[in-house]
């Protein structure tokens, strides 16, 4: 064998090897994103899977997980909860993002921040913009439900807190 072809193929096999190592060491990481929604009630928080919420929504049924919460809530709740999380914005993730960033816009998402927390407690203002912004760049759309698969952490919210934001969006889908 010819040693000039020997060499270049020992060259490619190294080369080989160490892009292969990068490449499994560099490899993308899944997107973190919530997948529960806790509801502190007094010591002890109640938990709720995005998925679960997600059949409902979807398919209307009402799993075991989901059903605790659905009976403490009056069907035209229920229902208005369905259409909500299924509404799709008529937006662009341009526009969210321009109306994230104005100060008006900043304000609002800062009170509803106070009441969609982190699963830390901590104010979700932050983590509320990115899910909006990228929700509304989601090919399904900004919809309630894309926005919370697009929440960076688990959520925390209280139950009261839920019920106002339940009544006071309600309008939006009719």
């Amino acid at each position: 064998m010819n040693p000039f072809k020997l060499t270049s193929y020992f060259l490619s096999l190294i080369i080989f090897v160490i892009c292969s190592s990068f490449l499994t060491v560099f490899q993308p990481k899944a997107v973190i994103s919530a997948e529960n929604i806790y509801f502190p009630v007094g010591s002890t928080k109640l938990r709720l899977s995005v998925k679960s919420l997600e059949i409902f929504a979807k398919e209307g049924r009402i799993t075991k997980e989901f059903e605790f919460f659905a009976k403490r809530l009056k069907p035209e709740k229920l229902e208005r909860l369905r259409k909500l999380l299924l509404y799709k914005f008529n937006t662009t993730p341009v526009a969210v993002s321009q109306l994230t960033y104005s100060p008006i816009g900043e304000e609002y998402i800062r009170q509803y921040g106070a009441m969609i927390k982190t699963r830390t407690g901590q104010n979700g203002f932050y983590a509320i913009r990115s899910a909006l912004v990228l929700a509304a760049a989601d090919p399904e759309g900004l919809t309630g439900l894309s926005f919370i698969r697009h929440f960076p952490t688990d959520i925390q919210i209280s139950v009261k807190d839920f019920l106002e934001l339940l009544d006071e969006l309600s309008y939006l889908a009719g």
